[in-house]
């Protein structure tokens, strides 16, 4: 079934989602919200997608979720049938049990739900152009998809509640040196660049690095027994791969190379 709001694109071995709304600077729909459920499980089962990006079409990443959406629940008040929509479980499970790297390649605006869905992500690239806002209690709610977990561990504690309680715009440059965003890029090498990186670790082996996410996103929430518990038990099975193997033979023929090499 074709998608409607959102893009995946495969190139060999990794995918990009483009969330596929311009003209409303891709504000989140219902109609998105379950194409990008759909696309992340699709994804996950093909074996042949090692890396996914996340982007935006036209100027924007995201502008958080659409207005509309709050007006029609507001409408619909006496049924709830509308705002149990919005609690819906399963769209933040979706990005936070994702097994596999996920680039968030930030293109443009990311108010709200655009600023939280990055917070999911492995790894946060910014334009230049990039402009960002936690701007849920401007219209009354709160945060939401993970961001009281994930914001302050990235940025500390004072300055969540700040950008959260003030719901200001910051540009890439802030976001960068507070620690929300990973690196900027000039904005016609963003996605050059993301792509750069997908494929640099769609090269290594697979097991290893979702091995590696899982207990990383692991050590966040634990205690270091149970992170030292985990981290055996993921390096004993990554040691058992047949990935393991064959890349441990391609480094040791690489360094009997070098050595004769330098023999000569």
């Amino acid at each position: 079934m074709p998608y409607e709001e959102i893009e995946l694109v495969q190139e060999e071995d990794i995918a990009l989602i483009y969330l596929n709304r311009p003209k409303a600077l891709n504000a989140l729909s219902e109609t998105m919200k379950n194409e990008l459920i759909r696309a992340l499980r699709e994804t996950e089962e093909d074996e042949e997608i090692k890396v996914l990006i996340l982007t935006g079409r036209g100027r924007g990443f995201c502008a958080g979720a659409d207005l509309n959406r709050f007006i029609e629940a507001q409408q619909e008040d006496l049924s709830q049938r509308r705002k149990f929509r919005f609690g819906s479980l399963d769209f933040p499970r979706a990005f936070i049990h994702y097994p596999k790297p996920l680039i968030a390649a930030i293109n443009g605006p990311a108010y709200g739900f655009g600023f939280t869905v990055t917070l999911t992500c492995d790894i946060r690239l910014a334009s230049e152009r990039a402009v960002f806002s936690c701007a849920f209690v401007r219209i009354g709610v709160t945060p939401e998809f993970c961001s009281t977990y994930f914001l302050p561990r990235l940025i500390g504690y004072g300055k969540a509640a700040e950008l959260i309680f003030t719901a200001r715009p910051f540009d890439a440059r802030e976001a960068l040196e507070m620690g929300a965003i990973d690196r900027i890029l000039p904005h016609r090498q963003l996605i050059p660049e993301a792509k750069k990186m997908a494929k640099l670790i769609a090269s290594m082996p697979a097991p290893a690095i979702q091995k590696s996410k899982e207990i990383l996103r692991h050590g966040m929430q634990s205690t270091l027994d149970q992170v030292i518990q985990v981290e055996r038990s993921a390096f004993m099975d990554c040691m058992n791969t047949e990935e393991h193997r064959r890349a441990l033979e391609q480094l040791l023929n690489q360094m009997k190379f070098k050595t004769k090499e330098k023999g000569r």
